[in-house]
């Protein structure tokens, strides 16, 4: 469990970081993947605020995997929860690694990828809104990775 909170700080030191460069998330939420491994019927919910629903936004994913995971990509199931209780299923493939077996993200022991959902996405309500993740893998339960972050950036020109 210490472990997880490491990478959770992990997560959140890089975010500083990001939002000291530039115009950063106005929203973001992560979550800690069991080192044992990601089960498909373990669901990583992550929530986010929509407080200007009239404004565009980016929405992206991060990925934090060791060595030990055994692929080139990921396939995720993300199911967006509008806070009326609407839904919205998509199926995102994340690549992570070059034909040459390179990754594509950054890091030494663990890499860290930053993967893009939707882009210029208007959210017509304003409050909070649920992402339920799952991955699509063969693999049960997947191992290697240990964290799931999403943010949301406001592409709407000030």
């Amino acid at each position: 469990m210490m472990r997880n909170w490491g990478h959770l700080a992990g997560w959140a030191l890089c975010a500083t970081v990001v939002m000291g460069c530039g115009k950063g998330p106005v929203a973001s939420d992560s979550a800690a993947v069991s080192t044992e491994g990601w089960s498909a019927t373990d669901t990583v919910r992550l929530t986010f605020d929509v407080q200007q629903p009239d404004h565009r936004h980016d929405l992206q994913f991060g990925l934090r995997h060791n060595e030990d995971y055994p692929f080139s990509n990921l396939y995720l199931f993300v199911r967006l929860t509008y806070p009326n209780g609407r839904t919205l299923t998509d199926t995102l493939s994340c690549p992570l690694a070059g034909p040459d077996g390179r990754w594509y993200g950054s890091g030494r022991h663990w890499i860290d990828h930053r993967i893009g959902y939707k882009k210029r996405v208007a959210f017509p309500l304003p409050g909070t809104y649920t992402l339920d993740v799952v991955h699509a893998m063969r693999k049960d339960p997947l191992p290697g990775l240990s964290a799931i972050r999403f943010s949301l950036f406001d592409q709407t020109a000030d």
